[in-house]
């Protein structure tokens, strides 16, 4: 084995490129050669040297890798713009929850003046009310006394006339 190869065969070994679930029988994915090959690395025995020579299919992970970034990328774009909608969705609706908020305070505020009038009429009329009970019975004391006093003084003149 020359030099070159026995280092990256070392390199193998002390850095394998498996997956979670262990190595492959000597049979590595695509991804890993992919990998292998810019990471400087090859991969161990026979096999290995067979599947350096085979370049068509590293250009074919490199491609389905290439592939599935891409549509990961569109993914993520699509994400995003799906996210931004919804901020602005969001943004829209919370300025209509405040418009609607800052009329319906408006709308209270007017009411609470009107509320606010009522009452004051509403006592101004209580009072006027009080003040015209108060003058009522004040005049009804008043053609009391005047009734009183007419009988008092006419009184005696009207016997008189009754009287031949």
């Amino acid at each position: 084995m020359s030099g070159a190869a026995r280092a990256r065969a070392e390199t193998m070994e002390s850095h394998p490129l498996t997956y979670p679930g262990g190595p492959r029988d000597g049979d590595a994915a695509p991804i890993d050669r992919v990998v292998a090959l810019f990471s400087g690395a090859a991969s161990a025995g026979p096999a290995a040297e067979a599947e350096a020579d085979d370049w068509s299919a590293s250009l074919t992970a490199v491609r389905g890798v290439a592939a599935r970034v891409r549509g990961l990328q569109a993914s993520a774009r699509e994400s995003v713009r799906e996210a931004q909608h919804s901020v602005r969705a969001a943004e829209t609706a919370r300025r209509a929850a405040e418009d609607r908020a800052r009329h319906a305070e408006s709308l209270l505020r007017a009411a609470l003046e009107r509320a606010e009038q009522a009452e004051a009429q509403a006592r101004a009329a209580a009072e006027r009310a009080e003040r015209a009970e108060a003058e009522r019975t004040e005049a009804r004391g008043w053609l009391r006394r005047m009734h009183e006093c007419m009988v008092n003084e006419f009184g005696a003149l009207s016997e008189a006339a009754d009287q031949p």
